[in-house]
C-alpha cells in the first residue's frame, strides 16, 4: 500500500522544552495522518532520542523527523550535530536513575539504529501501525 503523507520535519534549538516540543509534534502529525495506534509508542520514542541527544552531545538543536513508510511503519528520526557519538543501550541497576530509554525505544519499536553522516548523525526507530489504522 502506498502512503502519499510528506515526511514532517521540525527544528528544535537547545532548551530545555525540547524533549516535550519533540513529542507534541510527533503526536500532531500522528494525528493529522489518523494513525492514532502509534501515538504513545511515538511519542516516548522521540521523548527518549531528542533527550539522549540533547544529554549526551552538544548540539545546538535536533531536527525531528516523522515519515510514513512504505513498510506499514512510521519512522521517527532525530538528528543531531554530532556525528561521532552514537547511542549505546546500557544496562541499568534497579535503583539506577537513568540508562533505560535505548532499553525502551527496543522494547515499543519494529527496529531502531542510527546513520552516521560526516556532519550529522540521525538515529531513527520504526513503529509498525496496527493493521486496523
Amino acid at each position: 500500500m502506498e502512503h502519499r503523507q510528506l515526511p514532517q520535519v521540525r527544528v528544535l534549538p537547545r532548551q530545555t522544552c525540547a524533549a516535550p516540543d519533540a513529542r507534541h509534534f510527533v503526536v500532531d502529525v500522528l494525528k493529522g495522518w489518523g494513525l492514532l495506534g502509534v501515538l504513545d509508542g511515538a511519542a516516548l520514542v522521540v521523548t527518549e532520542l531528542v533527550t539522549n541527544a540533547l544529554g549526551h552531545t552538544e548540539t545546538p538543536s535536533v531536527r525531528v523527523i516523522v515519515r510514513r513508510m512504505p513498510s506499514e511503519a512510521v519512522r521517527v528520526i532525530v538528528i543531531d550535530k554530532h556525528p561521532d557519538l552514537w547511542p549505546v543501550r546500557r544496562s541499568a541497576g534497579p535503583f539506577d536513575c537513568g540508562g533505560r530509554g535505548l532499553a525502551v525505544v527496543d522494547a515499543v519499536t519494529k527496529s531502531w539504529g542510527c546513520t552516521r553522516l560526516p556532519w550529522e548523525k540521525y538515529v531513527w526507530a520504526d513503529l509498525e501501525v496496527p493493521e486496523d489504522a
